[in-house]
């Protein structure tokens, strides 16, 4: 079987949100990325002879891009960071911090850190293709930081 592969990138796969990253010796300050988003599909051609078309792609990867642009993106499974909702506010406490923000300003992900690595992991589970294409995914918070995942 022959297989291609397509490398998806636009202006308009990007986001700028706010994070920090807490880890046993370290609490970062809360700070922000402009980041963006890079997507590789790779599989047989289909009878249009394409792997996918890229507007497709495009258009997801937007839409995702989208519901994390200007936010501050918490992560609801981490065992060092604790994340409560309450009366439409998020509190967030690490280590000797604490935050208190607007929940319509929050995007609480359910996994251990805010990492480019877990939000690429992230939005590779808000993409589907389709079972017979791979897809990788790359999450960059600057120019020459860049976290991917695949399965």
């Amino acid at each position: 079987m022959e297989v291609y592969c397509i490398d998806v990138k636009d202006q308009r796969m990007h986001f700028s949100a706010s994070h920090f990253v807490r880890s046993e010796q370290h609490t970062e300050n809360l700070h922000g990325h402009n980041y963006t988003l890079r997507v590789q599909i790779t599989g047989p051609l289909n009878d249009d002879a394409m792997v996918l078309d890229f507007r497709k792609v495009k258009r997801r990867a937007i839409e995702i891009c989208k519901t994390l642009d200007h936010k501050v993106i918490l992560p609801g499974a981490s065992p060092t960071v604790t994340v409560k909702t309450e009366e439409g506010f998020v509190e967030v406490t690490a280590s000797s911090k604490r935050y208190v923000f607007p929940e319509e300003d929050c995007v609480i992900i359910p996994m251990l850190a805010t990492t480019a690595e877990l939000l690429a992991k992230y939005i590779h589970e808000q993409l589907s293709f389709g079972t017979d294409l791979k897809t990788k995914v790359c999450v960059s918070e600057s120019a020459g930081s860049t976290g991917c995942y695949e399965e």
